[in-house]
């Protein structure tokens, strides 16, 4: 293994970020002590970089899914021999993170960002594992000034990073991409795509009367993932009703109010922390066990299947993206082949949509001229056909068509994989 800490002397014409002409340049390390030195296994040395950023400072769950994430993308430069086409490909793991307590560091991003777009040799960046932070780094990024340098990210969920509408904050979009110019995809789904894949499920179970329980002081991740279920099933025919779900010492009459409007389905949308074990409890007693209950992916969090106990036996959860166990042949062996090299994790969540998103931005950069515009313009060309999250395409806003949600089932206090359910469109602007 080697990771480079010195200059590599090259061909202009392979690493200028958006110039011709000829002479020489060097490919050196992003110019920041954030990042890893380069890391790189192959013949001679690497034409061009390409960049992750994850929390790998913070004491929280993040941190190990970093180190996931990171090996997966190292796990697909090496089974690539480190090339995109003709390039050859170093690579850089960069930190977002300064205390133990970050989720990420707002200034750590808009300076990595920076030191990103002034390396000539970065071709592109796997965005940050925060949406927060990839909300600070796209303003840099997308300019016309910085290349635009392509990111493709393999956790984002914000839908304002692409989307106005439910769930975005005012101004995003446009706000992100001050020269006009997209440069973002992400092989992920949005959060709205949670509500909308489990509308679709409601029509295809043939139910007709659906209700929302929101909390409705969560707004911009209720509104998203509530709003889009009721536009939905506005749009498939179905009658739906959104109630406000407030922390309650017991919800006694507020599940006589919902039961009064026969509902075939609740959705329940928000941090379970409010008492969601006693708003099941009670729910189950005014509906009958013949209601399904649903909830967002808050309900997927360790420890709440079996925290909510008997009351939640049968109830489904959503999530954007696609869950191991209904992952696609390319996926299966990419699993088994990060198994082989050692990797060994309870979960493997975000390893494969880190190596998904590592393929696709190689592929861009190899159909590409070398230039950083022409990798943004290769990137939303993409056709990705069996690859590790399946097949799939990116609409003009960079979001990943169709898109997947993932289906769970409480069962005995656990979590059982239901189903996935695959959104054709997203909608919106």
């Amino acid at each position: 293994m080697r990771r480079f800490t010195f200059a590599a002397t090259l061909a202009a014409s392979i690493l200028a970020a958006g110039c011709t002409g000829g002479g020489e340049k060097t490919v050196t390390p992003v110019d920041t002590t954030s990042c890893s030195d380069i890391f790189y296994e192959g013949e001679g040395e690497p034409d061009a970089i390409i960049v992750s950023e994850h929390p790998r400072k913070g004491n929280f769950g993040g941190k190990e899914t970093a180190t996931l994430m990171i090996d997966a993308i190292e796990l697909v430069l090496r089974q690539r021999n480190f090339r995109a086409g003709e390039y050859r490909i170093g690579y850089q793991a960069c930190n977002d993170t300064v205390r133990p307590e970050d989720v990420f560091d707002l200034g750590l991003c808009e300076r990595n960002a920076t030191a990103y777009a002034r390396s000539e040799g970065v071709l592109g960046v796997i965005a940050p594992w925060n949406s927060g932070c990839t909300h600070v780094q796209l303003p840099i990024l997308s300019r016309k000034a910085a290349g635009p340098l392509a990111m493709v990210s393999a956790a984002n969920t914000y839908v304002g990073l692409t989307r106005a509408g439910p769930g975005a904050n005012e101004g995003d979009p446009e706000s992100l991409y001050p020269d006009g110019v997209r440069n973002y995809v992400r092989v992920v789904s949005p959060d709205t795509v949670q509500g909308t894949a489990l509308a679709y499920l409601a029509r295809r179970r043939g139910m007709q009367r659906v209700v929302t329980l929101s909390q409705h002081h969560e707004a911009g991740y209720a509104s998203a993932v509530a709003g889009s279920f009721l536009t939905t099933v506005h749009l498939l025919g179905l009658e739906a009703r959104d109630f406000d779900w407030r922390p309650q010492k017991t919800y006694t009459a507020f599940a006589r109010q919902v039961a009064a409007t026969n509902p075939e389905l609740v959705y329940l949308v928000g941090l379970t922390q409010n008492n969601a074990k006693r708003l099941i409890e009670d729910l189950r007693d005014a509906l009958g066990p013949q209601v399904l209950l649903a909830g967002s992916d808050t309900f997927l969090l360790p420890g709440v299947a079996e925290g909510i106990g008997p009351a939640g036996e049968g109830l489904i959860a959503t999530a954007a993206g696609i869950p191991t166990e209904a992952l696609p042949p390319a996926g299966k062996r990419f699993l088994r082949a990060f198994r082989k090299q050692g990797t060994v994790r309870p979960s493997f969540l975000g390893a494969t949509e880190a190596a998904q998103a590592a393929e696709v931005l190689l592929d861009a950069i190899a159909r590409s001229d070398g230039t950083r515009a022409s990798v943004v313009e290769e990137l939303f060309r993409t056709r990705v056909k069996n690859g590790v999250l399946g097949t799939f395409t990116f609409d003009r806003y960079g979001d990943v068509v169709p898109a997947p949600a993932g289906v769970y089932r409480f069962s005995r206090g656990e979590l059982v994989f239901d189903s996935v359910v695959r959104v054709p469109t997203l909608g919106g602007n």
